[in-house]
Parts: structure tokens; C-alpha cells; sequence
């Protein structure tokens, strides 16, 4: 003799067999683009390490631009929002 009360309603158990399904199809998912790329950062650190072992030893630092060619080219860099900028209140302007 069951209860009418603590019986599982079959509806219930469809829902379930379905989720389980769903998440065994799931894993049959192919990878990600995100995921296919995994360790290449690891592969090619070690991959540097092979070309110059001694490279952490060197005492001078690596360089980069010489200050007045950086503050150039984000004097242009900021420049290029600029013009963004004032598209996007000429359409905030427009659209009042």
C-alpha cells in the first residue's frame, strides 16, 4: 500500500530522466575555442626558456619606447575617441 501523498508524480520522474539526458548529451559537446587553446601560454613559455635559458638572469630590462614616442602615440591614441564622442552626443542630441 503506497500513499497517495508521498508518491512521486510520474510527471516529476519524466522531468528527471530528461535532465539526466540532457546532461549526458552535454558532455558530448565539442570544446571551445577558449577551451582548445589551453596550455598553449604554458607551451610557449617553456618554449622561450629553450631559445634563452639565462634570459631571467639578464640585468637590464627589457625597454620599450622612449617616453616622448609613447606620450606621441597616446596623444593619438586618445585622439581616435574623440570623434566618438561627439557622434554620441550629436545622437543624444538628435534623439531628444
Amino acid at each position: 500500500m503506497s500513499n497517495h501523498k508521498t508518491d512521486i508524480p510520474k510527471a516529476w520522474r519524466r522531468l528527471a530522466r530528461l535532465a539526466g539526458a540532457l546532461l549526458l548529451l552535454a558532455g558530448c559537446y565539442p570544446p571551445s575555442a577558449l577551451e582548445m587553446d589551453y596550455g598553449n601560454s604554458v607551451r610557449n613559455n617553456i618554449a622561450q626558456q629553450v631559445v634563452n635559458p639565462k634570459a631571467g638572469f639578464d640585468p637590464k630590462p627589457a625597454v620599450g619606447l622612449p617616453p616622448q614616442a609613447a606620450a606621441n602615440e597616446m596623444e593619438k591614441y586618445d585622439k581616435t575617441f574623440k570623434g566618438e564622442e561627439k557622434k554620441a552626443l550629436e545622437m543624444k542630441l538628435l534623439n531628444q
